[in-house]
């Protein structure tokens, strides 16, 4: 019974600590990959552009990152990526759904992420 105990002792820290690492893994791959952060009320900055940010601060990203996928992927697996992550991410899917106009801004400035990151991938591999 004490080995029993000693085991369980043993154990529960690192099986905690697996799923914090997992946990945390997967909020980052939710909200890392995805691109985009929320910055409050800034719906439009002072230089003209609007939305958080205006673009400037998504400038240096991995392509490969914004459609979810990996540099070692085939063309067919990008395409997937990028077909599911417009339709995902569409602003047409939006607007009949009363939402915030905010929202569909968001919505707008990832789907045009999405598409110049696939258009940068398309360049890089000479996809057509």
């Amino acid at each position: 019974m004490a080995l029993i105990f000693r085991l369980i002792r043993l154990a529960l820290p690192l099986i905690i600590g697996f799923l914090l690492i997992r946990l945390v893994r997967n909020l980052v791959t939710t909200f890392g990959s995805g691109g985009y952060t929320y910055q409050g009320n800034s719906s439009s900055s002072s230089n003209g552009q609007s939305g958080p940010s205006a673009g400037k601060q998504r400038a240096n990203v991995d392509p490969y990152t914004v459609l979810g996928c990996r540099r070692r992927d085939s063309d067919e697996d990008i395409r997937k990526c990028y077909r599911k992550m417009v339709a995902k991410y569409h602003p047409d899917k939006f607007i009949g759904q009363e939402l915030d106009d905010e929202f569909i801004e968001l919505a707008t400035m990832r789907f045009k992420e999405i598409q110049n990151a696939y258009d940068q991938i398309r360049k890089m591999r000479g996809m057509h």
